[in-house]
């Protein structure tokens, strides 16, 4: 009988265990942040948000998505099928137009507002890679290769296309093959050379690009600033968010083959949320990642200079969460909010 109540006493006391258990994983809030491929600028800023969330916010935890593209995680974020999402000002123009890639969406001024911006940063640059076995100098070596310019339906292929009309007047399907597949799917066939151009989005050096050069040597297309009065890329740069810069020709060591500096374009992009989450809960999730940056800077060199106040209110553009708000009027900090509705 001792021994009959002893092995009740214990599992009543692991049932009492699991019942526990169950209740704190059930009490832990999930969220999801749709992301660009891994080695993006993006993804490696996101995984750093999902990261002080988990870190600093007991009970919360952040799961980044890399699958899909941009555009389709901005919806998932408006439907509420997503909690946060990488967001730039372009997309926010061409969805509350119903233009572009959401020429098929009817309520493009209503999703807009279901959408509230965070902060912002550098996204990088568009960087044009090609191997130096290629026989690939220039745009215009491009004619007849397999060229990747983006998810099909994503805003950076919108505007490789342009710049890439604006380079050569080449249109896919007729001067080059257009790749279609997702970030981080094309970045793996580049590296099993099943594609001759991969077009990626991010900041020098990239993670992604200076793997490659471990054991290749690349080439990065450079723009010609002679084509700049060419209607594509008027209607490129008028964007908002839009840059110029110069990659260094030893940026990526020497496996880059480049001698001199190589003229590129980027843009400005941010995280974004649910217009709909708590504002006690924003403001906090800005405080745990805000007031511990370093740890994002400790991820990538370059991190340091993509991740600051400074970079995070240059390009913040209606409507920005009011969590997010509350957060820049404790620091002191001064905004200037874009309106892009027009």
């Amino acid at each position: 009988m001792i021994i009959k109540r002893k092995n009740i006493l214990a599992a009543a006391s692991v049932a009492a265990m699991v019942v526990t258990l169950g209740s704190q994983a059930q009490a832990q809030q999930r969220y999801t942040v749709g992301s660009l491929a891994e080695g993006t600028t993006p993804f490696i800023v996101n995984t750093a948000w999902a990261n002080a969330i988990n870190k600093y916010m007991p009970g919360h935890k952040v799961t980044v998505s890399a699958v899909g593209a941009a555009t389709k995680h901005a919806i998932l974020v408006a439907q509420g099928k997503m909690d946060f999402s990488m967001y730039a000002p372009i997309q926010y123009r061409l969805l509350y137009k119903q233009i572009g890639p959401y020429k098929k969406i009817t309520n493009g001024p209503e999703l807009t507002e279901k959408i509230s911006q965070l902060f912002s940063y550098p996204i990088g640059q568009y960087h044009v890679v090609v191997y130096e076995s290629s026989g690939i100098k220039s745009f215009a070596d491009i004619k007849g290769k397999k060229v990747f310019l983006g998810p099909p339906a994503g805003v950076a292929t919108r505007n490789t296309k342009l710049i890439i009309d604006a380079m050569t007047g080449y249109q896919p399907g007729k001067d080059f093959v257009q790749v279609k597949m997702g970030w981080g799917a094309a970045a793996q066939a580049f590296q099993d050379r099943k594609i001759d151009v991969w077009i990626t989005v991010t900041t020098s050096p990239s993670p992604s690009v200076s793997q490659l050069t471990l054991s290749n040597k690349i080439r990065l297309l450079s723009l010609d600033e002679s084509k700049f009065d060419h209607p594509s890329w008027k209607k490129y740069i008028s964007q908002p968010g839009r840059n110029m810069a110069t990659i260094d020709p030893g940026a990526y060591g020497p496996n880059m083959v480049n001698t001199e500096p190589v003229l590129v374009t980027g843009a400005v992009v941010g995280l974004a949320v649910r217009s709909d989450m708590d504002e006690d809960l924003v403001y906090n999730m800005m405080r745990a990642f805000w007031d511990h940056q370093e740890d994002a800077h400790a991820m990538a060199s370059f991190m340091a200079k993509t991740i600051n106040l400074e970079n995070a209110v240059e390009s913040l553009a209606h409507p920005v969460h009011p969590g997010a708000l509350r957060f820049y009027k404790e620091k002191g900090i001064k905004l200037n909010i874009m309106k892009l509705s027009k």
